[in-house]
């Protein structure tokens, strides 16, 4: 059930051809994916045809992927309920591992202790990210109300 990082596949980047090929599925799909639509996808073969029904949360993920298969950058998928180290927590965070830990102990985001080792569930750390983004945006909304306060729009 949990699968740390460094257990999953590296990032996957298109090579010229899959991106072209990329490039042609992600037009396709893009119109369906902005309506939020279901669809079924038929694959063809020459013994069978197999028709797969995909609901619209899944072509709306199909064209992501695809997107950044066409403009050639990595992706990963990780499982939310996957764990992290504190070195990945902090990568994927783009903060220093001494700040992460001040956070960890300090109560702010959850962890697990294995032996010695914290780790960090991926869900949990997609939380604390969302919460910061919403008291960036807070700050910033506060801090525009006292530039207008005080006229320096």
């Amino acid at each position: 059930m949990l699968a740390l990082m460094d257990q999953t596949r590296a990032p996957f980047v298109a090579d010229e051809a899959e991106a072209v090929v990329a490039r042609r599925a992600a037009d396709s799909l893009k119109a369906v994916a902005e309506t939020h639509q279901s669809v079924k996808v038929s694959i063809g073969g020459p013994d069978a045809n197999i028709v797969v029904p995909l609901p619209a949360s899944a072509v709306a993920m199909f064209h992501a992927v695809l997107e950044a298969m066409a403009n050639r950058t990595p992706i990963s998928l990780i499982p939310h309920d996957a764990e992290l180290s504190t070195q990945q927590a902090a990568d994927f965070l783009n903060v220093s591992r001494p700040f992460l830990i001040r956070q960890l102990e300090g109560g702010v985001l959850a962890y697990r202790k294995v032996g010695a080792h914290r780790r960090v569930r991926f869900s949990d750390l997609m939380a604390y990210e969302r919460q910061c983004r919403q008291e960036q945006s807070k700050a910033l909304a506060e801090l525009h109300d006292e530039e207008k306060r005080l006229g320096l729009e």
